[in-house]
């Protein structure tokens, strides 16, 4: 049996610095500054990990490699996220045009399920490991079922490590990703995690995580965790067991970190050089629903400073179009992001996602104003905004990106890059300025963003006869 697993394009995960910072990647080995994307998902790679042996098995991220659409593969399984869904729809249609069987599976095939089934022989509800090898087996005997739901969520446990010899790691900025556990237990009414992977957390066993480890040949890791300090106990653990291991590595956690002395020392002793924080809005009325204190201006800038002194670098996260957002308010954002000398920030509009708490509401509302998936990637408006129209959105959104990626405002966050030029300072500079370069390219073009170097998207040759 041959099985193909797929990634549609993501064209919002992608990453090509200018040619003139190309020595900033020979400045670490753990930088691949020419690739093609920034991080290779672990999803497949760990299906791919769980399938039986016996099956001949291809992984195909379409960022970062083209789709052979005539593949001999006897089943095709495609994943999507909800802005992925469309071209997961247009890919399933065309393998089954070909006579291939086709299993959907992924964030939106488990809050659309009926919409998905459309297009498939079967679909995933929910954690595909738990019925992955019944799934292969019903297959093998021709009998296939056309829905899978898994009785309870994944415990974590024993899928040893993720077939990362089947993915284009040289294709990633960032090729070593690495998961830990699941789950979020706070319940935003825009995020759709609590509600996909459980409110509960559930932990790999350490010695699997340090044996997934010990297997990374790049030693710059991505924590895929939604929230690496989400339980403290568990982080401290995790952190002591890293130290001593040999890498650096960044992840996502909440600003609680950076008040936890103990904790935040055992994360920069385990090599914790990164952190992507969401701090998600300044608006006062809006904090108190997310659960964040009324002094949240002055623990903003003191999280900041906490974890610059342990030289930490910050990416902030912002949501811009809550129903309490002015448009004053989203100028301040920019201005506090700067002055703090986040060294990324990512401003995206707020989005309805289909199976949250924001989308019921706006739906009951009658404010949802577009439903092609396609444009759920945070870098649309899809809603209609209580204080504001969409089009003063959307300028907001950009003002916003361009002013923080602006010259004079890397030179303000970063240091100006003139000699003596660190290694440190000159990954920052390549780094920002490649994401300056992709803003500018997004704002030239209505459609997927792509480099001469990429391979074409299955959406470039729809309307070709062949298809």
């Amino acid at each position: 049996m041959k099985l193909l697993l797929i990634s549609p394009n993501n064209p919002y995960n992608i990453f090509r610095a200018p040619d003139m910072f190309r020595i900033a990647g020979r400045f670490s080995k753990h930088m691949q500054v020419q690739s093609w994307a920034a991080f290779p998902g672990l999803n497949l790679a760990i299906l791919a990990a769980i399938t039986p042996p016996h099956v001949e098995t291809k992984i195909v991220d379409e960022g970062v490699e083209a789709i052979d659409l005539d593949t001999d593969a006897d089943l095709v399984g495609i994943t999507a996220m909800t802005n992925m869904a469309p071209a997961a729809y247009k890919l399933a249609d065309l393998f089954r045009q070909r006579g291939k069987k086709v299993v959907l599976g992924g964030v939106h095939v488990t809050v659309c399920p009926d919409e998905a089934q459309k297009h498939a022989d079967a679909v995933v509800v929910g954690e595909a490991e738990p019925i992955w090898k019944e799934l292969i087996a019903d297959f093998e005997r021709g009998e296939l079922k056309p829905r899978y739901r898994p009785k309870q969520l994944f415990d974590m446990k024993g899928y040893g490590v993720p077939r990362r010899d089947l993915l284009r790691l040289d294709r990633y900025l960032f090729p070593s990703t690495l998961e830990t556990g699941r789950g979020c237990p706070f319940d935003c009414e825009f995020c759709s995690v609590s509600r996909t992977a459980g409110r509960a957390y559930r932990f790999r066993p350490t010695e699997e995580v340090l044996a997934d480890v010990d297997s990374l040949k790049n030693r710059w890791v991505f924590f895929v965790d939604d929230i690496i300090n989400g339980h403290r106990q568990h982080a401290l653990e995790l952190f002591r067991a890293l130290k001593g291991k040999g890498l650096l590595w960044a992840g996502q956690a909440t600003v609680l970190i950076a008040r936890d002395e103990e904790l935040l020392q055992a994360a920069v002793d385990a090599g914790c050089r990164g952190l992507f924080i969401g701090f998600e809005t300044f608006s006062s009325p809006t904090l108190k629903k997310l659960g964040k204190p009324d002094n949240w201006r002055e623990r903003f800038f003191q999280a900041c400073e906490s974890l610059h002194k342990r030289r930490i670098a910050i990416w902030g996260g912002f949501v811009f179009g809550l129903d309490t957002d002015t448009l004053e308010g989203l100028q301040e954002t920019v201005r506090l992001a700067c002055e703090a000398k986040l060294e990324f920030a990512q401003f995206s509009r707020l989005t309805p996602l289909p199976g949250t708490a924001q989308w019921n509401q706006f739906q009951s509302e009658g404010r949802i104003t577009d439903t092609d998936w396609s444009k759920f990637n945070f870098q649309h408006v899809v809603y209609k905004p209580r204080l504001m129209n969409a089009d003063e959105l959307n300028r907001s959104i950009r003002e916003a990106w361009f002013e923080f990626y602006s010259v004079r405002r890397m030179a303000q966050r970063l240091g100006r890059l003139r000699p003596p030029i660190t290694k440190g300072n000159l990954r920052l500079w390549a780094l920002n300025m490649g994401i300056n370069r992709i803003m500018r390219r997004f704002a030239s073009s209505s459609g997927p963003v792509r480099t001469k170097e990429m391979p074409k998207s299955v959406f470039d040759t729809l309307d070709s006869p062949s298809n």
